[in-house]
């Protein structure tokens, strides 16, 4: 089968839609289907040292003006951009985004004849109030719901990673046929690594001479205002003053690094907190493995692929009961879901890091629950979406 998607985000840029759709081209490759992904060129300097796995065609693009991480197609391209795809002549076609190249998709669906498959991977409600500060919350909710109803309300069927998305669109009044599917995360990589792990540790220690024999707490992802890390930050002082051990370790980049990294700084807690820009993948299952605990605070995920991660990895995770992240850890299954507390999450924190066979229990836990996030498994369901949506025959050469 050939399949395209149309995305606004794809590598260099670093986010839980370009790993999604990063993992299911990788394993539908595997299966014998030919990939192709339509997404935005990006400055030179950001494409250094990166090479396309995939087919890709890359559209020339402007920066978007709510964010200097992300662009924007520009539309005059179009024409050349949709030839390139016929040339391609896709049986299926997925699109990931609802911005420039989510209405090229569209527009490339209904013209030939397709219906429209789309995936929605973001609660854009809740990013309004960091993305269009000037407005306000009551005002910028109505936005992204009527923005979102625009976009949605006319696709054939809708996949969200996460029931709380599903629900949150059909709530907005989208009436669409819904398939909840989560990004699927290849099991083969992130597992335990106990001796990557081990190395890690030590290396960590000899940079930072405080952390060795350290109880070892870890960030990974986009430092955001979104990603409510300002509650792992207000949560740390009681954590430290329970446990002297205790070291954060915040692995990533974004809007809200600087201005946080330097309120850390002016902290008597500042000696305690490590930093590192974005890593490969490649190398995460190891600085997963090295943690004693993975600590998400986030409120806005429509999933959480970092979770799962943490937990395929063996790592115990303490997070927000909220969205996608309260959905995987239902239960406290391999850690603990806290509320919007800072008090309530350093306790969450705390139980664990003190309790050494609590962490070995929930690590255990965790590793099992994770595993129901295995690619293959979730790629089935993709694969038959495909077939029903597109009318393909089920042998991977059609």
């Amino acid at each position: 089968m050939r399949i395209v998607f149309f995305s606004d985000a794809y590598h260099p840029r670093v986010s839980g839609q370009v790993v999604s759709i990063d993992e299911f081209s990788h394993e539908l490759t595997e299966r014998g289907h030919e990939v192709c992904i339509v997404c935005p060129a990006y400055p030179q300097e950001r494409m250094a040292g990166h090479e396309d796995r995939f087919r890709t065609i890359r559209v020339p693009s402007g920066t978007a003006f709510v964010s200097g991480e992300d662009r924007l197609a520009l539309p005059w391209h179009s024409y050349d951009v949709l030839r390139q795809v016929d040339d391609f002549d896709p049986q299926a076609v997925h699109i990931h985004t609802e911005f420039s190249i989510g209405s090229m998709g569209r527009r490339y669906c209904r013209s030939r004849g397709l219906p429209v498959l789309s995936t929605c991977h973001t609660h854009y409600a809740m990013y309004m109030e960091g993305y269009l500060p000037f407005l306000s919350k009551r005002v910028g909710l109505q936005v992204a719901r009527a923005w979102l109803r625009s976009i949605y309300s006319r696709d054939d069927l809708i996949i969200t990673p996460s029931k709380s998305i599903r629900d949150e669109m059909i709530e907005n009044g989208i009436d669409r046929e819904f398939f909840v599917i989560p990004t699927g995360v290849d099991d083969r990589v992130f597992r335990p690594r106990p001796e990557e792990g081990a190395e890690f540790r030590k290396v960590l220690a000899r940079e930072r001479p405080g952390f060795e024999g350290a109880h070892l707490l870890l960030y990974v992802g986009r430092i955001g205002k979104e990603k409510n890390i300002d509650l792992l930050v207000r949560a740390l002082p009681r954590v430290f003053a329970k446990d002297p051990k205790a070291r954060l370790l915040i692995v990533g980049e974004g809007p809200y690094r600087e201005e946080l990294s330097q309120f850390l700084a002016s902290q008597p807690l500042a000696e305690k907190v490590a930093w590192m820009d974005y890593q490969p993948r490649s190398r995460l299952p190891a600085i997963y493995s090295a943690a004693d605990l993975f600590t998400f605070p986030s409120k806005t995920e429509t999933q959480g692929l970092v979770t799962i991660e943490a937990l395929l990895c063996g790592t115990p995770v303490v997070g927000v009961d909220e969205m996608g992240t309260g959905e995987i850890l239902a239960g406290d299954v391999g850690g603990f879901l806290s509320k919007d507390d800072p008090e309530d999450y350093a306790e969450g924190i705390l139980q664990l890091l003190l309790d050494p066979a609590l962490r070995r229990e929930k690590s255990e836990q965790g590793l099992a629950h994770a595993r129901l996030w295995s690619i293959p498994a979730l790629c089935d369901k993709i694969e038959a979406l495909y077939h029903r949506m597109f009318n393909v025959g089920s042998d991977p050469a059609n």
